[in-house]
């Protein structure tokens, strides 16, 4: 019988020893989820105080701004953006004496190959017969008034309103052209330009000057 109630006794006293071992050990089981939650809740904290990446923008560039309706761009000038106007030559017997054709032949040569030292129009002597001069149909485009054989300069010039003139006669009203001792006109055109007789002088034979005869 004593053994009995020693034996139960050590049984108890091996009971709260285990029992005591188990309350000093960590709950586990019941920390993890807690723990788990604890980090998920962290996580969430940080992510919502946390500064927004920075973004780079790409530089936009610089616009020009556009020009105002109706507005027109001008290129500056040599002088200034003042464009110089030149004046027309001198003509002799010009105005109402000349036909309306042969003023716009005038105002054409002068302004694209002038400026002439004298532009000779209407006269009553044309010098010889058959002269469109005295009906206000014909003009000398003088490239000297000294009388002498023009420099090579001059001879080219000669020719280039010559030239100007065989090219536009259908549109300007050509009748015909002479320069340096030949003349053409459209009648003839298919002959180019043809050599006339020698009059005896540089003005004569046209040296010094295209002579222009419009048709009316």
């Amino acid at each position: 019988m004593t053994e009995g109630i020693a034996a139960i006794a050590a049984r108890v006293t091996q009971l709260q020893t285990q029992f005591a071992q188990l309350q000093a050990r960590p709950a586990a089981s019941a920390s993890a989820p807690d723990f788990a939650a604890t980090l998920a809740t962290e996580k969430k904290r940080q992510s919502a105080t946390a500064p927004a990446p920075a973004t780079t923008t790409a530089p936009t560039p610089s616009a020009t701004p556009a020009p105002a309706p109706g507005a027109t761009a001008v290129p500056p000038t040599a002088t200034g953006g003042v464009t110089k106007t030149r004046e027309p030559s001198k003509v002799i017997g010009g105005g109402s004496r000349i036909t309306p054709t042969m003023q716009k032949v005038i105002d054409e040569i002068d302004q694209k190959f002038g400026k002439f030292p004298v532009i000779g129009a209407w006269r009553a002597d044309g010098g010889m017969p058959g002269s469109d001069h005295p009906t206000g149909k014909a003009a000398d485009f003088m490239l000297n008034t000294n009388g002498r054989m023009p420099s090579k300069e001059q001879l080219q010039r000669g020719w280039d309103i010559a030239n100007y003139a065989k090219d536009n006669a259908e549109r300007l009203g050509i009748k015909y052209i002479i320069f340096a001792q030949h003349i053409w006109n459209p009648d003839r055109a298919d002959e180019g330009w043809r050599l006339m007789s020698d009059r005896g002088s540089v003005t004569a034979n046209h040296f010094d000057h295209p002579h222009i005869s419009v048709k009316r």
